[in-house]
């Protein structure tokens, strides 16, 4: 086991007392959040790698997507994929041999999840590539050569406005890297949260609760067009944060806008479960 494999997973916390906002909240990648290195590394290695390579295994390959279907998108595919290798390679030289690996074999290999997303010719965006198997209620099987616009069309607020939707993707393709979180709330451990898949606990009969937060980085590949998408779950148990942190999380759960609560599947019987679980923490 590698230095890195002995780690603990870096901790983020980015939920603020005031009314939730389904935003873009993009900040320059490599800010430090507490984290030292590790805010510093596109691909995070911890003490929790077998897990998460465990819980991978168990989804269905059949459920990646990868597009070849032309020769644009192969040469997008290939520049994206050459430096994951190689950025693989400089973090973690450790973690992978010298032979160049495909996306199915990084998928394998990493704690991240991931999509490489196109803009094509006429202007529109397309995932040609799809690693994604801890989804947070939803299905990635349905959007591979769907555009941005699409895939977040059930996000309350976000990619309603196609100017918006288009500054996003450009922000994505032409400037950053950048990294950003979003959070909810669960009531078990699981990292795949799949509406087909996941295990289902009623919040009134939850004795433990969960904050579960994403981040997410892109990065930029100008002169292909496109934009690499990382997305690094964490599961945190509401015992392990501090007091302030637990109240800050009561707040902002009672002030959740109705919108994004039933998003994110928030009504009055989680909010008065988690109340009485952040309460026992």
């Amino acid at each position: 086991m590698s230095e890195r494999e002995s780690m603990a997973p870096a901790r983020y916390f980015p939920v603020y007392a005031r009314p939730y906002r389904m935003e873009a909240g993009l900040m320059p990648f490599g800010r430090d959040f507490g984290n030292g290195d590790l805010d510093r590394l596109y691909f995070q290695v911890d003490d929790q790698l077998e897990r998460y390579r465990r819980a991978r295994a168990l989804v269905g390959e059949a459920e990646h997507r990868v597009l070849r279907d032309d020769p644009e998108q192969a040469r997008c595919l290939d520049g994206v994929l050459a430096w994951m290798n190689a950025t693989l390679r400089r973090e973690h030289p450790g973690l992978c041999g010298d032979a160049p690996l495909s996306y199915g074999e990084i998928a394998a290999l990493v704690q991240e999840d991931f999509v490489v997303l196109r803009r094509r010719p006429d202007g529109r965006s397309e995932a040609i590539a799809v690693f994604v198997s801890f989804p947070s209620g939803w299905r990635p099987e349905t959007i591979g050569g769907t555009d941005f616009k699409h895939i977040h069309e059930p996000v309350p607020g976000f990619g309603k406005v196609d100017a918006a939707v288009d500054s996003m993707v450009a922000s994505m393709i032409e400037r950053g890297p950048y990294v950003r979180f979003v959070w909810a709330i669960t009531n078990d451990d699981a990292l795949d949260y799949h509406p087909d898949r996941r295990r289902r606990v009623a919040w009134r009969d939850a004795t433990a609760g969960w904050l579960r937060v994403e981040r997410q980085v892109t990065v930029p590949f100008a002169a292909l067009g496109a934009s690499l998408f990382l997305i690094r779950p964490y599961v945190y148990p509401f015992a392990s944060l501090s007091a302030e942190q637990r109240r800050t999380l009561a707040i902002a759960l009672e002030q959740m806008p109705a919108d994004v609560a039933r998003y994110k599947g928030i009504d009055d019987e989680v909010k008065e479960a988690a109340r009485r679980l952040l309460a026992l923490s």
